[in-house]
């Protein structure tokens, strides 16, 4: 490579644009290193400072220029995500503590629901109760009072069977007992004894059913007892 071959092939264009293979690249600047009087020969020095003002009159950044740091390089990016970081940080064992508190609340409040006494009654009362034919009722038919032993009777005495059960159901929870082979007294009645201290403030459902003699059941009249604390 000599001043006629550079000339003749561009190098110095091809040089500075960075379109010189790395072969050409190492012996261009090999012989500017042993000849440097070709710099002023070839005009390189006025090719880069040339080069340098058009950068400079378009607004872009000389090669060497340090580049501007990117928002997550900067020292304060860093300092911040750390310090979200510890707060997330905080929260979560906030709220874990939150969730333990909760679920030892809950599995105490579970175990004094288990453990709890049935309440003694106070004193007993006799209802006669009015039992629907026509289905559920949707209203309370009696109210019974939390600590009463009440004993609720109903005339069955316009019915055929002679043998009953009788399903006491939570509304809208599940069954809470089943009473099989209740019959009638003298008067027609079938009786049912509650200790209200047993069950929970709510309504519940009492289904009478007829039975036959192959112990098959079939409703015959419903009524509705709530249990007031």
């Amino acid at each position: 490579m000599d001043r006629e071959f550079i000339i003749k092939n561009q190098i110095v264009e091809r040089y500075l644009a960075g379109r010189l293979p790395p072969k050409g690249v190492t012996d261009f600047e090999r012989l500017i290193r042993s000849r440097p009087e070709l710099i002023d020969e070839l005009g390189l020095a006025d090719k880069v400072n040339a080069g340098l003002r058009l950068l400079d009159a378009a607004g872009v950044a000389e090669p060497w220029a340090e580049k501007p740091k990117k928002v997550w390089q900067h020292p304060g990016f860093t300092i911040g995500a750390a310090a979200l970081a510890l707060v997330a940080l905080i929260g979560c064992a906030a709220l874990a503590m939150q969730v333990s508190s909760r679920d030892a609340k809950i599995s105490k409040l579970s175990q004094e629901i288990q453990e709890r006494p049935i309440a003694p009654s106070t004193h007993k009362r006799t209802i006669l109760v009015s039992s629907s034919r026509g289905g559920p009722p949707s209203t309370a038919t009696v109210t019974i009072n939390y600590g009463e032993f009440a004993e609720l009777k109903t005339d069955l005495s316009w019915t055929r069977y002679s043998m009953f059960r009788v399903s006491i159901d939570r509304v809208n929870q599940g069954r809470v007992a089943v009473i099989d082979g209740l019959t009638k007294d003298s008067n027609g009645h079938v009786r049912i004894s509650l200790n209200a201290g047993a069950f929970g403030p709510g309504d519940y459902m009492v289904t009478l059913e007829g039975l036959n003699m192959r112990r098959e059941h079939l409703p015959i009249g419903w009524f509705r007892v709530s249990i007031a604390r």
